[in-house]
This record gives structure tokens, sequence and C-alpha cells, in this order.
């Protein structure tokens, strides 16, 4: 492993202390942690209810995890998850080639860093491939497979994919009314042009769609494990996004590590089982909707 060629890895927190600490315990105990810069960025207050938990939340960046170096970037306003996102990225990619991202409710196995500088540094110079992940939307054969859905959950790409994102709201809605592009951009889910309709409208606040898209309109697919490497503590009600009902796959092993790197064809059977996996039960979806309605 060429340390010097090692992947930034960029961590988001808020106001959930206890959440980042087991993220920051988990990836400390991954193989070869003790080599990686960490550059954690964490968020200003909403409200005068988050003071008290931020600042638990940036005592534990400095006390927990024990890696090569770590950079803390603490804000004293709210960007929000979209522009907190957005710089984060940008800033480590200013001085690194690619980026590992984290945040604050992802649990890691121990092989999950090894994993993922094996596959950026392998999938790097492969046109079709825009990020690579360590959380598997689908239950696979082989051990790697492509999705057009790229994750939010420990996910990484590269300064080359990141330099070319078109952030522009207005060339993104005018690109959204080309022929065939919902039914397209939906193939990744049925949520998905939704999702980016109420990130345009600012009714969510989220990086990951906009990255979607950008991957989308150049054809780059997202690169899954069989089995995820990661999961997700944020489904307890304390998420921006995710709420306590939400139903996610999960196939988790600890153990898990993909030995066969090699080059990825697109299965549309893969991209089907994904695209089913996204069909929320309107039980969930009336839920959901409550729990918004009562918490805003």
């Amino acid at each position: 492993m060429l340390k010097n060629n090692l992947p930034g890895v960029a961590i988001f927190a808020f106001n959930r202390p206890n959440h980042l600490k087991k993220t920051l315990k988990s990836l400390s105990q991954n193989l070869n942690a003790k080599n990686y810069d960490v550059f954690i960025f964490c968020d200003g207050p909403k409200k005068k209810g988050d003071k008290k938990k931020i600042k638990e939340v940036r005592k534990i960046s400095k006390n927990y995890g024990n890696f090569k170096s770590k950079k803390y970037f603490f804000r004293k306003a709210n960007y929000g998850l979209y522009n907190s996102l957005k710089y984060g990225i940008s800033k480590v990619l200013k001085s690194k080639k690619s980026v590992i991202i984290l945040e604050d409710d992802i649990i890691t196995n121990k092989y999950f860093l090894n994993y993922m500088f094996n596959a950026l540094n392998f999938f790097n110079n492969q046109k079709n491939i825009g990020s690579v992940t360590g959380y598997s939307y689908a239950n696979c054969n082989q051990d790697l497979f492509l999705s057009q859905r790229h994750a939010s959950w420990g996910w990484g790409t590269w300064r080359h994919v990141w330099d070319k994102m078109k952030w522009d709201n207005k060339y993104i809605k005018k690109y959204m009314k080309r022929k065939n592009f919902k039914k397209e951009f939906n193939r990744a889910g049925n949520d998905m042009y939704q999702l980016l309709e109420e990130q345009l409208d600012g009714q969510i606040d989220t990086m990951d769609i906009i990255f979607n898209f950008n991957c989308f309109i150049k054809k780059k697919f997202c690169v899954c494990p069989k089995n995820s490497m990661l999961y997700n503590i944020g489904l307890d009600g304390t998420g921006i996004h995710c709420k306590k009902n939400d139903k996610v796959f999960n196939n988790f092993d600890k153990n898990f590590y993909p030995n066969n790197y090699k080059k990825l064809k697109v299965e549309n059977k893969i991209l089907n089982n994904i695209y089913n996996s996204f069909k929320t039960p309107m039980y969930l979806r009336i839920k959901n909707k409550i729990f918004d309605f009562i918490n805003n």
C-alpha cells in the first residue's frame, strides 16, 4: 500500500455525538487506518438546542480515532448538508486525488478502508465509473457489481470526476425537460426524479442526488460490493433524511472483503433488483409524511 497515494477520508458531523463516537471507533479499527489523513467537518447549530451537542461532537472529533492525521473544520453557522458536503469534498480533493466520504452514522467493518483504496485505484481510469461504495444495494453472486444509483453511505470518488460536476440549478432544470429523462433517471429507483425536484425546490437538503444526476448524464455507474461492508445507525429517528421506519436493504457482513477486481459490465437484472428495492410500501410513506408533519 503506497501511503502517499491514499485517499483522504472526509467525515461529516452535526449534532449526534454518540453516533460520531461509534463511527470514529469503527473506522479506527480498520486495517491500516493509522496511515490515513482524516478531515472532519462539523456543521454549526440550526437552533440554540444544538449548541451543547455540537460542543460534544467537536470534543469527540479531537479525542477519538487513531489516524495518521486529523484536520478539523468547525462551522460557526449552519451550512446544511448540501453545502457542507460540497465544500468538504472539494477541500479534500485539493490535496488528494481521491476521497472517501462518511457521515456520522456509518459503522464500517475492518476491511472497508482497504477495499476503498483498492477499488479507487483499480477503477480510477474506467470512464463509466463515477464512484465506489462499501454499501450493497442487492444480493449478487460476484464480488463487485455496478449500480446506476450512487450510494451516499460510505462512498468515494476522484478529483477528475468531481471537477466536472455541474451544480447550476438552471442547467439541471433544463436538462430534466429532455425526452425520457424522468423514465431513465428513475431506473435507479422511482424516487430519484422526485428527490431531484425536491432538492432543486429547496424542500430537502442533500448533495448525493445532484451527484447522481451528474453521473447519470455522463453515463457513470457506482461500484458496489456483493455484501455491505458498512451499516447505518442513523435509522433511529435522529437523521435528517433517514426516518425511523425507513426500510433499507441490509446484507452487512463484518468479515466480507472483495478479492476479485475486474472490469465490470452493466447487468440489467441487477439494475432491476435495485430499482425494486426502492419501492417504499404505502404504509411507510404515510408514516413518514406524518413524521415530517410533526417535526416541521
